[in-house]
């Protein structure tokens, strides 16, 4: 009845629409050619620019068969001429995508948002407004978007508003949990009371209180978004106070996050309190996730099938009509597949419920659904996003996302245009919505990200190639009980200082040397004086015997068999999975680490350990070639990257049979401590693998220089590695050595993803790492831009600095040794020129030492 009853309401506008689309689906090309178009065109201000970019994109791809004919003819006269008329022709072309969009998405500029809300609220149409943007990345910009929403709820054309964490705080991170969720509080009160303090007057005279839903976005945010909703309904005097949260069906714990959701709630009005509403969506960033599971090497969290994702829907949609529920949750069903929102439909008859349920659809997207939907159900509401002009173009993300979701093989909104009641099209979403009911029992509703890193790791089955090696996957701090899990591990290794701190003992030709020795101490750089570790020094004749020792290999490393050292090996990788805590303990304790930037590391370690054993037997494997080890092989590690580093050269240099001296920096000895013991352990003998703690400049005398030493692996300074060869010319060096790292953003660029990114690289590990963007080089139109180098700002000033055990689970801090006021430094060195840095300093003698964004170098320079 549904269908049939929305197929006779089509009107000759969106009947016009409909037909576009389905051009488009028969032709998968061209919907990429739009979506290239309208992400790429529209992005420089320049018209030039954005013409010459269309026209590129007509050359290359071609018009999209489905277009109009006056349309086609269009772009037809851009291709050919469009730099002639370029400063006519880019904005009407940026106008007409407006245009042509604007039943989708408001104008979020007050006079036609206005307009568009009371033109619904005559037809009795209620609406949600939502704010489109992407996630903030400062803190100024963080409030000026909740004074845009503070403003919105003082209109009285609005009575719904929909907001996400990531547009209210700017340093959201799920193992800074508890900081995020207190930040979060505080601004998500504001919103909250704001509404309930204001009525709505409806058609029919009514006056309710406004309304402010939270919404979901990433499954890293699922449980952020609930702790912060149900928290701020917790805070005195909110008591009373009413607002609704969104979960996503396609997320397999999304079940059993509503059924926590339901019992907070319950007990929330058991008590006096105020119900809660519930929106139930199907979800709305399946790309993303997928690109995050890829990159990461998790299971995807969604679903992997669409008709599990229905199913879970469905059973959601069950939960909330239990009748224990219902009196605390109203659900809000959102959907645009008729047969999902018929079921409800009769669900909710069954339960006595229709005027406690609200179907919930897109603005825009098939409004004659809507229209027959209306016949049925009182209480629709339509999710209408907004946006001001300036910001279009994260619109035009949105749009895409939407144009994928709603052109999948298995949406109903792909067919709903063109299918008519018992045609082939609807007999099969019949059997698909049929499937999708029976699955229902047997559905799951454990995650599918399941990593647990408090149990003991299993080993992978990896691949014997080496071209099919996957990566050892990072934790996944999205999951709550690894927030917890990184508070073990600062508990453990925080009070490891003074004397508590950890001793590494001296061997040499396997031998513990228990003379007397002069002590390397190594500290803590976040907490100055504070020892973490000491060593014995290893003199002259120390490093004189190793590298005899080594000359000699009586161990017999070189002559195992190549598979004999691979097995070997790959337990030393199994030792590191088991050992991930502790050697995230010692990079903070010793390097200043953050727990991810630690994390990373011990991922990158193991990663090294397997694959360079399947590289080695490649070359054995190879047919008229004999691989052979050098022999004796010093490696030199810095201290910026204490666990990877290290690692990296010791495992590369044993696939290959060599035996390996190694000499860490002295000031991050712990962790390559760790390490070694990890190879040792595995069964790597400690004559094959022997570490040496001595200062670089006898390092550089008794065992580079040394005439029995074979190769050098050397990762440090230019510098350090250009006077080693002047020293010791015939030296086989392989070096990688620091340089000057820039960034390039252009015109073409996302902005607000460059400067996501150019922070992540200029200030992750402190600044100190070779790949660090210390030079950032901007196009004219982005140099030029106030907005960029607003956002930009704002971005750097958010972060905080501070020492790894206080921040380390508030917020993410930035680590560094004490060396001075950069600002103060700064001002000296160029006095009068403007420079970006955080704010510093936390106490006297904690400083930010990095390389800092630099503005205009002198008036008048070029760009």
């Amino acid at each position: 009845e549904l269908q049939s009853r929305a197929t006779t309401m089509v009107t000759r506008v969106e009947q016009a629409q409909l037909d576009e689309l389905a051009g488009m689906l028969e032709h998968p090309g061209d919907k990429v050619t739009v979506a290239q178009l309208t992400d790429q065109a529209f992005r420089p201000r320049s018209a030039a620019r954005g013409i010459d970019q269309f026209q590129h994109l007509l050359e290359t791809r071609g018009i999209p068969r489905f277009f109009s004919p006056l349309d086609k003819l269009a772009l037809h006269f851009l291709r050919r001429a469009g730099q002639l008329v370029a400063g006519i022709a880019f904005p009407l072309s940026k106008r007409k995508i407006r245009r042509d969009t604007a039943h989708v998405i408001l104008p979020a500029e007050r006079k036609p948002m206005v307009a568009h809300l009371r033109r619904r609220h005559e037809m009795d149409v209620r609406v949600n407004v939502n704010f489109l943007g992407e996630a903030v990345l400062g803190e100024n910009e963080a409030a000026r978007r909740l004074e845009q929403c503070l403003e919105a709820l003082a209109l009285p054309e609005v009575e719904v508003l929909s907001i996400k964490i990531s547009t209210l705080y700017s340093q959201v991170s799920p193992l800074a949990f508890n900081h995020t969720v207190e930040v979060l509080c505080s601004r998500l009160e504001k919103l909250f009371r704001a509404a309930a303090e204001q009525n709505f007057v409806r058609p029919n005279g009514d006056r309710v209180p406004k309304f402010v839903y939270l919404d979901m976005e990433e499954y890293c945010d699922m449980h952020l978004t609930a702790a912060a909703f149900m928290r701020t309904l917790e805070l005195s005097g909110m008591k009373k106070v009413s607002a609704g949260i969104v979960l996503q069906a396609y997320l397999p714990d999304a079940f059993a996050m509503q059924q926590q959701l339901n019992t907070w709630a319950r007990d929330r009005v058991a008590a006096g309190g105020a119900p809660i509403r519930l929106r139930i969506v199907k979800g709305a960033n399946m790309e993303m996730e997928r690109i995050e599971a890829a990159l990461n090497g998790w299971p995807q969290a969604p679903f992997n099938s669409k008709v599990d994702t229905d199913a879970n829907f469905k059973r959601m949609i069950h939960e909330a009509l239990q009748e224990e529920n219902l009196a605390a949750v109203r659900p809000g069903i959102g959907s645009h597949n008729l047969f999902d929102i018929a079921y409800g439909l009769v669900l909710a008859k069954d339960a006595g419920a229709r005027n406690r349920v609200r179907f919930e659809m897109l603005e825009g997207m098939a409004n004659h659904q809507r229209r027959a939907l209306a016949d049925h159900a009182e209480n629709i509401l339509l999710y209408a996003p907004a946006c001001r002009e300036e910001d279009f173009i994260n619109a035009i993300g949105y749009l895409i996302r939407r144009l994928d979701e709603n052109t999948g093989p298995d949406n109903f909104l792909r067919h709903a245009f063109h299918i008519s009641v018992g045609d082939p099209e609807w007999e099969r979403m019949e059997k698909l919505f049929q499937e999708s009911v029976h699955r229902i029992e047997g559905l799951p509703s454990r995650p599918n990200r399941r990593q647990d890193r408090r149990l003991p790791p299993k080993q992978p089955k990896l691949a014997d190639n080496w071209r099919e090696f996957a990566n050892e996957p990072d934790t996944d701090f999205s999951l709550p009980h690894h927030t917890e899990w990184a508070r073990e591990i600062i508990a453990k290794w925080k009070p490891r200082c003074g004397e508590k701190a950890t001793h590494i003992p001296l061997t040499i030709a396997g031998e513990r040397i228990t003379a007397e020795r002069e002590l390397i101490e190594s500290t803590d750089p976040s907490r100055p004086g504070s020892v973490v570790a000491r060593a014995p020094q290893a003199n002259a004749d120390d490093l004189h015997r190793a590298v005899a020792w080594a000359k000699a290999a009586s161990a017999g490393w070189r002559a195992l068999p190549m598979n004999e050292r691979r097995t070997i090996l790959t337990k030393a990788a199994q030792e590191m999975r088991e050992a991930r805590a502790d050697l995230i303990g010692a990079a903070m304790a010793d390097g200043g680490k953050l727990v991810t930037e630690a994390d990373a590391e011990v991922s990158e370690a193991i990663d090294f350990t397997e694959f360079y054993p399947r590289t080695a037997q490649a070359f054995h494997e190879l047919p008229n070639l004999t691989a052979q080890p050098k022999g004796v092989v010093v490696v030199v590690s810095p201290w910026n990257f204490p666990l990877a580093i290290p690692c990296g050269g010791v495992a590369a240099a044993l696939a290959a049979g060599n035996t390996v001296i190694l000499k860490p920096a002295s000031d991050t000895l712990l962790p390559a401590h760790l390490i070694c013991e990890c190879f040792w352990r595995a069964g790597v003998p400690r004559e094959a693998l022997q570490l040496t703690p001595c200062p670089g400049r006898l390092a550089s005398e008794h065992l580079v220089g040394h005439p029995d030493v074979d190769v050098v692996i050397l990762t440090g300074g230019t510098e350090t590695a250009q006077s080693l060869l002047e020293a010791y010319p015939n030296l086989n060096l392989l070096a990688e050595t620091g340089g000057k790292n820039a960034t390039i953003v252009t015109a073409m660029a996302d902005r607000d993803q460059a400067i996501k990114h150019v922070l992540h690289s200029a200030f992750s590990h402190a600044g100190q790492k070779c790949s660090a963007t210390s030079l950032l080089l901007l196009e004219a139109e982005v140099f030029d831009s106030p907005r960029f180098k607003r956002n930009l700002r704002d971005a750097v000033e958010s972060l905080e600095v501070g020492s790894a055990w206080e921040l380390q689970t508030k917020v993410n801090p930035l680590i560094q040794p004490p060396k001075g006021n950069l600002q103060e430094a700064l001002q000296e060195e160029s006095p009068g020129e403007e420079w970006l840095v955080p704010p510093v300093p936390l106490a006297d003698n904690l400083h930010l030492v990095t390389p800092a964004v630099k503005w205009n170098v002198q008036p008048g320079a070029p760009t």
